[in-house]
C-alpha cells in the first residue's frame, strides 16, 4: 500500500475511533448520570446552571471521553501510518481540540473542566504520538 493510502486511512481510522470514543463514553456518563428532561438547551443562563449542578462524575466522564478519545485515536492513527506518529496523533488530537473548544463554547463549563480538558487532550496526543513511535 503505497504511503499516501495509507495516511489516509491512518487519519480516517483514527479520527472515526476518537470521535466513536467520545460518543461511547459519553453515552456511558449518561446512562449513570440521565440529564434532566425540562432543560432549554437554548437559554445560555438555564444551561450554566444546569451545568453547574451535574455531579462529578458527569463532568469526569466528559473530561474523561476527550482524553481517552485523543490517546486511543491518535495512538491509532500513528501506528496506521507507520512514520510521522507525532504528526498523525497531532492531527487527531488538534481535531478533537476543535471539537472540544467548540463544545466549551456553546456550553458554559466550569473553569476546571476547561483547564483539565484542553490540557489533557494535548498531553494525549503528545503521549499517544511518543508511544506509537516507541512502537515503530
Amino acid at each position: 500500500m503505497s504511503p499516501p493510502v495509507r495516511y489516509a486511512i491512518a487519519l480516517v481510522v483514527g479520527i472515526v475511533v476518537a470521535f466513536g470514543l467520545v460518543a461511547a463514553i459519553e453515552s456511558m456518563g449518561h446512562a449513570l448520570y440521565p440529564s434532566a428532561r425540562n432543560v432549554n438547551w437554548n437559554d445560555p443562563t438555564v444551561l450554566r446552571d444546569y451545568v453547574a449542578r451535574l455531579p462529578l462524575g458527569a463532568l469526569l466522564f466528559v473530561v474523561g471521553a476527550w482524553v481517552i478519545a485523543t490517546f486511543v485515536g491518535g495512538f491509532a492513527a500513528a501506528r496506521i501510518a507507520r512514520a510521522r506518529a507525532m504528526l498523525f496523533a497531532g492531527i487527531v488530537g488538534g481535531l478533537v481540540l476543535c471539537a472540544t473548544i467548540a463544545n466549551l463554547v456553546a456550553i458554559p463549563h466550569p473553569a476546571w473542566m476547561v483547564f483539565t480538558g484542553l490540557t489533557g487532550i494535548v498531553i494525549a496526543a503528545l503521549a499517544a504520538g511518543k508511544l506509537a513511535a516507541a512502537r515503530s
